[in-house]
């Protein structure tokens, strides 16, 4: 069964099914890992590390906490792949719709390298995986301009899959629904910073706006034209 084709997104669909800023279930739990953590997180930090797990889990991504005496493999893992990747990522200040097709497959890149390390290990032994989802939710704190996350059910509608060209086809698509967005804002006397306000949605990037919508849409199952909010 082949997916229907997804429609882009506008400020009008957007404003239809985007609650605004902290009724949606999410909006305070970011709001206060973004408070704990800073403007600037730090993934060899264990304090901003234990804070991200805490944050990922109130997301749905469920990775274990270490028993007394067991060694943090998720705090190891950021760490080690945070050290190689921070310099490979777009800069702080630059924009999902900015970013060049070398810029997406480094992020891919990264991406790809993250959702495959280990997370946790189990009582029985077992090694858990930091996922796709986590992974991408990760990218996502760390460049909430550039980067829009997913889960799986977007991964597959968006990317075909989970892995590192299903990643890159996901930013693709996204950057072009950027692009898009901020050519609709400018048409109404708006910068890109200042679409998330205009929606209600002052914390949003037009990243995360997409990634709203997304969530909305596919996984809430909404109308992707007006017709139900998000909750």
């Amino acid at each position: 069964m082949v997916s229907q084709p997804l429609p882009s997104p506008t400020l009008a669909s957007l404003g239809g099914v985007l609650p605004e800023y902290g009724k949606f279930r999410f909006d305070l739990t970011l709001d206060a890992a973004r408070k704990a953590i800073g403007n600037r997180p730090d993934l060899t930090n264990p304090a901003h590390t234990a804070r991200l797990r805490v944050w990922l889990n109130q997301w749905t991504c469920r990775i274990g906490y270490p028993r007394p005496g067991q060694a943090d493999v998720f705090a190891e893992s950021l760490a080690i792949w945070w050290a190689s990747a921070r310099d490979t990522l777009p800069p702080g200040g630059q924009g999902l719709a900015q970013l060049t097709n070398a810029q997406l497959g480094a992020v891919s890149r990264a991406y790809a390298e993250l959702y495959q390390r280990p997370a946790a290990v189990s009582r029985a032994g077992r090694t858990r995986g930091i996922g796709p989802t986590a992974a991408a939710k990760l990218l996502y704190f760390v460049r909430p301009l550039a980067i829009t996350a997913w889960d799986r059910a977007i991964s597959t509608r968006t990317g075909g899959g989970h892995d590192e060209q299903a990643f890159l086809a996901h930013l693709t698509v996204c950057r072009g629904w950027a692009e898009d967005l901020e050519a609709e804002g400018r048409s109404l006397g708006l910068k890109p910073g200042e679409i998330g306000r205009y929606l209600n949605r002052p914390a949003s990037s037009v990243a995360k706006l997409i990634d709203e919508w997304l969530y909305a849409t596919i996984t809430g199952g909404l109308p992707a034209a007006t017709g139900g909010r998000l909750t």
